[in-house]
């Protein structure tokens, strides 16, 4: 257990990377290292690959765009996210999300406050660290309503508008 004062250190491929609602994640941090202040993944999103149109009752997710480029839906607004974009969705807003180019896209996402992580690890499988590829594509359209509802996560039927 992390002391209060205690300074978090993380390497770079620290933490267990794991393939959960068709993406693979890198938990880097929790909320029970952060003391529920909040938690940080890296997710690794093939090309055509993303999450449906969803909102969260409680937290903050934050995305920061680290390798590649992301389309994000703010409801029918569509963002283009190249790297170094920051986006952030407060509890409450719809969005979604998709890799539209024909690169891995890499983005850190940060929660808060923390939980998510933990429906991550229920719904997903360990990977290799060093293989943070899903081999299939669009296993994101199929969202886990069940464990999301736990999470206070709403998953929308609605699809995502098709790529121009």
């Amino acid at each position: 257990m992390q002391m209060q004062n205690e300074v978090i250190v993380k390497k770079n491929d620290s933490g267990p990377y794991i393939e959960s609602m068709g993406n693979v994640y890198r938990i880097i941090v929790t909320g029970e290292e952060t003391q529920g202040q909040f938690s940080m993944m890296e997710a690794f999103v093939e090309p055509g690959d993303g999450g449906q149109y969803h909102l969260h009752e409680r937290e903050y997710e934050s995305f920061l765009i680290t390798e590649g480029e992301m389309v994000f839906f703010d409801d029918d607004k569509k963002i283009s996210a190249p790297k170094g974009s920051l986006i952030v969705c407060p509890p409450g807003s719809t969005r979604g999300f998709r890799n539209e180019s024909n690169t891995l896209a890499k983005m850190m996402i940060f929660y808060t406050p923390p939980g998510i992580e933990n429906m991550i690890k229920i719904d997903g499988k360990a990977v290799e660290p060093h293989r943070p590829r899903v081999q299939s594509s669009n296993k994101a359209q199929a969202p886990c309503s069940v464990l999301s509802k736990q999470f206070g996560i709403t998953d929308f039927a609605k699809s995502l508008p098709e790529p121009k």
